[in-house]
């Protein structure tokens, strides 16, 4: 099984490099619909590109999506809005790691240590990304069922309810 902290998200994959036939699923971090009050650095959202269908199981390359401006809002519903995040710069000058909203996770899955250790997701002048989406090198098999993922499929309608 594929972990991220203490989250499962399901059956591992052998390879855990992106694919372009798989489907999407971003972890946001911090995000507010998985909470673990044993590891809140693993507070996460989980973003979908697309849903499953009648159960079906499919791939899924897994990214990180680490929340760097402390000004960043993380109540994203949609994949389109991490991508407009990502491409968004701000400049860091002043900040500290420790106002870093996902620092603790970075540090983990990352490494990142200082604001040194961002230099190599710096952009033109210097900024950064208010977002960070980088491939968490895991991919796995699994179900995406509407209660539990947010989706973000453009016309998707849940099915009815009886």
């Amino acid at each position: 099984m594929a972990k991220v902290g203490p989250w499962v998200l399901g059956e591992r994959l052998q390879d855990g490099k992106p694919m372009d036939k798989h489907l999407n699923l971003y972890l946001v971090l911090p995000g507010t619909q998985y909470r673990s009050p044993e590891h809140p650095e693993y507070d996460h959202t989980r973003i979908i590109n697309k849903y499953t269908v009648d159960g079906e199981v499919r791939d899924w390359d897994i990214y990180y999506c680490f929340i760097i401006d402390p000004k960043l809002a993380d109540n994203f519903h949609r994949e389109s809005e991490l991508l407009v995040a990502a491409h968004q710069t701000f400049g860091p000058a002043g900040l500290r790691l420790s106002d870093v909203p996902s620092n603790e996770i970075m540090r983990k899955e990352l490494g990142v240590k200082s604001m040194a250790g961002l230099r190599k997701y710096h952009r033109k002048g210097h900024t950064l990304p208010r977002l960070l989406i980088v491939p968490a090198h895991l991919a796995v098999r699994a179900t995406a069922e509407l209660p539990d993922v947010i989706i973000t499929h453009p016309g998707a309608q849940p099915p009815s309810v009886h």
